[in-house]
């Protein structure tokens, strides 16, 4: 529950410390009196993470103001003070401030004196507040929120069959990752052994077998580029060496003359052997170098149209060197590589018992959401008989309430979509909560779902604005008597211009306006004594005269009654 609210230099209020209680309290006053600025402080103390961080509540010149609110500490409280790393304390002290720098005001917000953030503050709002607004049903036609509520009703059972469709639906979602990542990792397998394949393809048309076979075929290219040149100049050297003309004798001719003359000096002179010897052994030499000669003037004789050819071959052999940007031996090694690789992969891995497991989960799935949405619908049922009996105390006999229950992709809440419809009147169909169209209507609902669903909510502090807009009479005192009953509950502050709805309150709070020195204050004043509730209840009802005195007498005659 909220215990104080302390104010500093907040417009309208100035500087002001209120103390609350249990139970349910009524706020009144005149128009422009304050209520509305007090219900904006509570918004601006726990601002929900959509608002914007206006500085509106700031008193005009003022270089510091602040909104502080002290709230009992109760088990989801403390969850959350834990997890967030918060040391438990008797009390929860909510802080926001605003610090004039460089002419703006910078807001920040303490929770027991230590920094937060606007998330964590956020937070702190859906476990400390609950806001209804007159004719505000935005939030209950939230389905996710209709989801909750209803689960709520079925506590026992719905955690637990919640906690077993969650951990199902994490099972599944789990092993379908597993199956697609791994779907994945074959299809890139088969991508990349597609491409290996088209290698292979190239290199077993290059049919690469000699790791020399470029630089030979360059030196082929060359000799066939200059064959008239070699031939010529390889027969100019044999008619030198070999073949003679009448006035030209060969080298082969001298050779043999000296070689004929060298024996015969040598039988007149034997220190002539051994240069005779030596000269046959270079003779001899003679005659093979002629010979390899020959030999090479053999290997002239080529088709000169191989050249297209061998220059086709060696520019093939260039093109995959730079596409593969390896050498002809880098090549030829990497052809083994890629037919390894093939052989190693030829076979797609098996996806069978992924497949299966992923099967087995969601089957699990669906069917532990089935029997949550079965256990959902049977208490949907009791939710509908349980709120059409108290639209019957709120003055609509006639009224009809329906949850409707949509499939929708599965998640770890189930596959349950909900939207809570509602009919007032015979003869209008039922429609979602927002189409209601009249305001005492939306009131009704709103105040009946609440306080049906008070028991089951953490929630410490409900705040009604106006939500008795639109109603009065009979329907009035049902709505004062559900606010009293709800009040068992939980804390109840209750803005109202109805003098019934305030005399149900267990505290009264009023709002008075004073001009002081030009300026306009608001003070809030606990009306302890039954004279001055009286006399606020009289005002309410229409000014100070004896009929509206004497009507809100009765009125707190009956509500102490």
């Amino acid at each position: 529950m909220l215990i104080s609210l302390r104010f500093q230099n907040i417009t309208l209020f100035g500087t002001l410390e209120i103390d609350f209680h249990k139970g349910f309290t009524a706020f009144t006053g005149e128009t422009g009196s304050g209520k509305s600025i007090f219900i904006d402080t509570l918004n601006a103390l726990l601002v929900n993470k959509k608002a914007p961080l206006n500085n509106r509540l700031v008193k005009k010149g003022s270089t510091f103001s602040s909104i502080e609110g002290v709230f009992s500490v109760f088990p989801s409280i403390e969850d959350w003070l834990i997890n967030q790393g918060f040391e438990l304390d008797e009390d929860l002290i909510v802080t926001r401030e605003w610090r004039l720098k460089d002419s703006k005001y910078k807001s920040r917000f303490r929770v027991n004196g230590i920094l937060v953030n606007r998330e964590q503050i956020s937070k702190l709002r859906s476990l400390l507040l609950d806001f209804t607004l007159q004719g505000d049903v935005n939030t209950l036609n939230d389905s996710s929120h209709q989801l909750y509520l209803l689960d709520c009703l079925g506590f026992d059972k719905a955690q637990r069959s919640i906690l077993n469709v969650n951990n199902a639906w994490k099972k599944w979602h789990n092993s379908n990752l597993k199956l697609i990542e791994s779907k994945e990792k074959v299809i890139n397998i088969k991508q990349e052994y597609l491409e290996m394949q088209s290698i292979n393809e190239d290199l077993e048309k290059l049919q690469l077998e000699d790791p020399t076979e470029d630089i030979k075929l360059e030196r082929d290219q060359n000799r066939l580029a200059n064959l008239l040149r070699l031939k010529e100049g390889v027969n100019s050297v044999l008619m030198r060496l070999n073949e003679s003309l009448d006035e030209y004798p060969s080298l082969l001719d001298h050779t043999n003359f000296c070689l004929t003359e060298l024996k015969s000096l040598s039988k007149i002179d034997a220190d002539l052997q051994p240069i005779l010897d030596n000269f046959c052994t270079l003779t001899s030499d003679f005659d093979n170098l002629i010979s390899e000669i020959k030999a090479y003037e053999m290997t002239l004789d080529l088709d000169p149209s191989l050249l297209n050819n061998l220059q086709y071959r060696l520019a093939t052999l260039r093109l995959y060197q730079k596409k593969y940007q390896k050498t002809i031996p880098e090549l030829i090694n990497y052809k083994d590589e890629v037919l390894n690789y093939l052989s190693f992969h030829k076979n797609s891995n098996n996806l069978d018992e992924l497949i299966s497991a992923e099967k087995n989960h969601r089957q699990t799935r669906d069917k532990l959401n089935q029997e949550l949405s079965t256990l959902r619908k049977k208490t949907a049922k009791e939710l509908e008989d349980k709120l059409i009996n108290t639209f019957k105390e709120l003055g609509m006999p006639n009224a009809r309430f329906k949850v409707i229950f949509e499939e929708t992709n599965p998640s770890v809440d189930g596959f349950d979509r909900v939207n809570f419809l509602f009919s007032a009147n015979p003869g209008f169909a039922l429609a979602p909560l927002a189409e209601i169209a009249s305001g005492g209507e939306k009131s009704r609902v709103l105040l009946a779902i609440k306080a049906f669903f008070a028991s089951f909510d953490d929630n410490n502090l409900l705040v009604f604005d106006e939500i008795d807009s639109g109603v009065s009479g009979s329907v009035s005192t049902s709505l004062a008597k559900m606010l009293h009953k709800l009040a068992i509950l939980r804390q109840v502050f209750c803005v109202t211009h109805q003098p019934l709805i305030a005399a149900f309150a267990d505290n009264h709070y009023a709002f008075k306006k004073n001009v002081v020195s030009g300026q306009t204050i608001s003070t809030l004043s606990n009306l302890k004594e039954i004279a001055d509730r009286q006399k606020e209840l009289a005002l309410l009802a229409g000014g100070e005269i004896i009929e509206a005195n004497a009507y809100a007498a009765s009125l707190l005659e009956h509500k102490a009654a």
